[in-house]
């Protein structure tokens, strides 16, 4: 669940400001990514952990609403589901502390006995919100099905380079992309070199989210930068995970990753139009009309 208040300014280290609006959204990356999937119309099945409390209630009754299958979503009775404390600033940029409650909880054997779907899916779409070693386990489970693999290395964090080449498709933004490089990324360049890095662990393709310049994409013998489109932010929350959640529904339709990181782009882009994470993100029909109205050519 997300609690949002929004500032003039993001406060710095021992600095308190006034804040203005704070309101409760529903949330988490990997309830978002599953949100977006749906709403741009591809079933999806989502793994994961809530607590018994009433957050975890008004969560799996939202996911229930967009038509996300929740089978595989377990309700744990010994810790609350996760919060985020989200402080969004006047220009839609956020700030973001995650208390991780249940996801913490999400284990190999709660992955495992979603064997029969991951067994038959296109794509599996993770993340870093649950432990580490239930992020290697899944990506492993899906590699012997021949499944596409997107792991969004959010929130940022240092991890093994071998859980990384389990990936298909690995997915930072630039903040995340140092932690996992050590290379800032200043200018393209940087965003390349690091990029490269990453590969040379064993990643198939680079995916990085610019936020209101766009995205790049990086392979081993090419790159492909894609501008955002011109809208009028108003809140960037989640905006990446309508990113992750276009690429996959496009990844899933059998396109192209050059045409599927178009999709996203656009995405993205209007979901920052709006405020909240999930409230945020748009339907397919929202996004096709967006591209023709636009002529964007993807």
């Amino acid at each position: 669940m997300d609690l949002v208040i929004k500032v003039r300014s993001i406060p710095k280290p021992g600095e308190t400001v006034s804040g203005g609006t704070f309101y409760r959204a529903y949330g988490g990356k990997g309830a978002n990514q599953a949100v977006t999937v749906s709403r741009l119309g591809e079933e999806c099945y989502f793994i994961g952990r809530v607590g018994k409390d009433v957050f975890g209630e008004e969560l799996k009754e939202n996911l229930l609403k967009n038509k996300v299958n929740i089978d595989y979503l377990v309700e744990d009775k010994d810790n609350p589901t996760g919060i985020a404390f989200i402080m969004v600033d006047n220009t839609g940029e956020n700030s973001i502390v995650v208390a991780p409650g249940a996801n913490s909880f999400l284990s190999q054997d709660n992955v495992r006995r979603c064997l029969p779907v991951i067994s038959k899916a296109r794509v599996l779409l993770t993340q870093l919100e649950i432990p580490v070693e239930t992020v290697s386990f899944s990506l492993e489970l899906a590699k012997k099905y021949d499944i596409v693999t997107i792991l969004n290395p959010a929130p940022a964090k240092e991890i093994d380079p071998h859980i990384l080449s389990l990936a298909d498709i690995v997915t930072p933004n630039e903040s995340e992309l140092k932690t996992l490089t050590g290379i800032e990324p200043r200018e393209e360049r940087d965003v390349i070199r690091a990029g490269r890095k990453l590969l040379e662990y064993g990643v198939e393709i680079v995916v990085v989210t610019l936020g209101s310049k766009g995205a790049m994409m990086i392979e081993r013998d090419s790159e492909l930068y894609v501008p955002a489109i011109k809208v009028s932010a108003v809140d960037t929350t989640g905006a990446g995970d309508v990113f992750n959640g276009a690429l996959a529904v496009r990844l899933a339709d059998g396109d192209p990753v050059e045409r599927a990181l178009k999709y996203a782009v656009v995405s993205a882009g209007i979901s920052v139009t709006r405020r909240g994470a999930q409230d945020s993100i748009p339907t397919m029909e929202e996004v096709d009309q967006f591209i023709r109205e636009e002529m964007i050519e993807l």
